[in-house]
């Protein structure tokens, strides 16, 4: 049985599932074994109730300079993604891997399966088509302007 690691693994640090003895809260104990793809620490997760065990990899969202009435001008992560399993839930959506997506900071679009997240994805991308017309439409204004 391998020990967690102390810091966040890399899936590709990652050469052998990782498994550790975790204590339940209600009594016993169960072995168990991250997915190849969880970079979790789990450092947390020694003991405690079963349904509260997730596996995971995170991913960073994009950061945009956003305006502030407060702060100026802040970075802003926008479509952060996070690769999800809670392998005890009774919920379907939850028990098997999913995205949670942040479309923007403290929004959450959860348990999205991979034919809902590749909807979102052809969302986001002819949104980016048309912002390149808008892009373009702006330099011909820009031109004409002067």
């Amino acid at each position: 049985m391998t020990t967690l690691p102390l810091e966040p693994a890399t899936v590709s640090s990652v050469s052998a599932p990782r498994t550790w003895l975790r204590r339940i809260h209600s009594g016993g104990q169960i072995v168990e074994t991250c997915p190849d793809w969880c970079t979790d620490t789990h450092r947390n997760d020694g003991s405690g109730y079963l349904d509260d065990l997730q596996h995971g990899a995170a991913f960073d969202g994009l950061e945009l300079a956003v305006f502030d009435a407060e702060h100026g001008t802040v970075p802003m992560p926008v479509l952060a993604a996070r690769i999800n399993v809670d392998p005890y839930s009774s919920d379907s959506r939850r028990s098997t891997p999913h995205v949670h997506l942040e479309p923007f900071q403290d929004e959450v679009m959860e348990c999205l399966t991979p034919d809902e997240f590749a909807a979102v994805i052809a969302q986001v991308r002819a949104h980016c088509d048309r912002m390149d017309e808008i892009h373009a439409q702006l330099v011909k204004a820009r031109a004409e302007y002067r």
